[in-house]
């Protein structure tokens, strides 16, 4: 079956609730203590993201959760849909054969990142990268890209303005009206793909086209370089 995740943000009583559904059908749920987009694997049933998740191993790649609105919910990823619950708007994670009709280039990326949201709200630990993440990129480029030479300022220029497009968009395409934008660049040229999976960077744009980051291959097993669109849909729920 092709991949699809139904993703829902909701508080502890949100959480108490779909426990207890899944807990009536002996499915346990799986707490994410430390990896944020390990609950996309599409092994996993139904999972949840602890507050824990957003300060584990991706702790400066996720800082952007602690400045958004979705600061102490919790995230639930299913493999169904819980729309019944009533627990909430539905993010829908889905495969998808989009392709990018223009990515940008290295002028284009130093614009992104000027734009007056993305400085506004980029986290002060954002830019704070330690060396032994800079040993991971090398090593994972170097296995997997030895044709072209590393250059880590650039790989985060990428990272940075990849995250401004869904803050303002300048790559986009428009569907049926709508303002729908896009990663600018492959996998390993984006970063923490889960800020934009889970609307915590993106979420005003009901459709939007996303590629996994590094860590999303790596832990979520998504496959690298493919757009996933990403929908939320409101829904009204009877009383």
């Amino acid at each position: 079956m092709a991949y699809q995740k139904f993703c829902y943000w909701v508080d502890s009583q949100g959480l108490s609730k779909v426990i207890k559904y899944f807990e009536e059908r002996e499915i346990q749920m799986t707490e994410e203590m430390r990896i944020p987009c390990r609950v996309l694997r599409s092994s996993k049933e139904v999972g949840y993201l602890a507050s824990p998740a957003w300060y584990g191993l991706c702790k400066r790649r996720t800082s952007w959760y602690w400045d958004s609105e979705k600061v102490g919910k919790r995230l639930i990823a299913s493999n169904t849909s819980l729309d019944h619950l009533n627990i909430g708007t539905p993010i829908i994670i889905s495969e998808s054969n989009f392709k990018p009709p223009r990515l940008p280039s290295i002028d284009e990326l130093s614009q992104l990142v000027k734009t007056r949201e993305y400085q506004r709200k980029k986290p002060r630990t954002w830019e704070n990268v330690e060396p032994i993440e800079k040993d991971f990129y090398q090593t994972w480029f170097e296995r997997h890209r030895s044709k072209d030479p590393f250059d880590f300022e650039n790989i985060l220029l990428s990272h940075s303005a990849n995250h401004a497009n869904f803050l303002d968009p300048k790559f986009f395409i428009n569907q049926n009206g709508l303002i729908v934008p896009y990663s600018i660049a492959d996998s390993f040229h984006v970063c923490s793909s889960c800020m934009e999976f889970f609307n915590i960077l993106g979420g005003q744009w009901p459709i939007k086209y996303i590629v996994p980051c590094i860590g999303a291959v790596l832990f979520a097993r998504l496959p690298m370089d493919q757009y996933f669109e990403v929908k939320t849909i409101n829904i009204r729920h009877s009383n």
